[in-house]
């Protein structure tokens, strides 16, 4: 039977089924896991399973204690994890806005996303779907974007100082153009929009028939932290629920503690 699940694995590549293993180790990296195990739970022979994982400890992704003969996940994986703009170096700010993450996607019934700035760019670092049956899922945790494209990027750029903002939409105005029908003149529409109300509309710009809505999130000190934004198919975010789904947002960031 292990013959045969290898054999119908033949179009995976080498890499693929050392990818395979990391998450077999994770899951039991407390106590360490055997090579018998691995091969089992990937369903490879002990043979190959032992050469992809000579090659992820070679690596630094994988330790092995030859006495135990355990893996455990190695310090490598760990430093990468822990990389500059990696959403892990977020750990402490999600953790903390996961309640209001869970909140707004439970109540709006709508997909919900925690996005941080990172340089001119925007990192998605937290998302939830709510119980619509149709999810407007656009982004995922790790997606990175210029600063301006998106709802919560938008708004993360337009609680930017002045200066700071003209620069990035000013050096941004090409690569607006590749998502959708985004332009620096819908990026300055929202940026309007969010000083006036304080809060942002993505009507459809980037993909058709999807929209969203997005407010910054600051902290007790009016430091902007991130932008908190819910999107939907576009014939939920219209008139009233519009304002409706703001004061969804804001009210759960301010039992939290943030500011809008």
């Amino acid at each position: 039977m292990q013959d045969e699940n290898e054999t119908s694995r033949g179009s995976e590549t080498s890499l693929a089924k050392a990818i395979r293993l990391l998450p077999i180790v994770a899951e039991r990296n407390a106590t360490g896991v055997n090579l018998s195990t691995i091969a089992r739970k990937a369903d490879l022979t002990t043979a190959t399973a032992r050469r992809l994982l000579q090659g992820l400890v070679d690596g630094g992704l994988l330790s092995f204690d030859p006495y135990s003969k355990i893996y455990t996940l190695g310090i490598g994986l760990f430093d990468l994890a822990g990389a500059p703009g990696s959403p892990r170096q977020f750990d402490s700010l999600r953790m903390n806005l996961r309640p209001v993450v869970e909140e707004v996607a439970a109540v709006s019934g709508d997909t919900v996303y925690l996005t941080v700035p990172f340089g001119d760019e925007a990192i998605c670092i937290d998302t939830a779907t709510g119980s619509y049956p149709i999810s407007a899922n656009t982004l995922h945790v790790g997606s990175r974007r210029p600063l301006g494209v998106g709802a919560g990027s938008a708004a993360i750029l337009a609680a930017m100082p002045q200066d700071r903002r003209d620069r990035l939409i000013a050096s941004h105005r090409e690569v607006y153009g590749r998502y959708g029908e985004l332009t620096t003149a819908e990026v300055r529409r929202m940026v309007a929009h969010w000083q006036t109300h304080r809060y942002l509309v993505n009507n459809s710009m980037i993909i058709a028939g999807v929209s969203a809505i997005a407010v910054a999130v600051f902290d007790a000190s009016d430091t902007l932290l991130a932008g908190v934004s819910v999107s939907a198919l576009k014939t939920r975010l219209g008139g009233q629920r519009r304002k409706d789904v703001v004061s969804i947002m804001t009210d759960a960031l301010e039992r939290a503690g943030f500011k809008t």
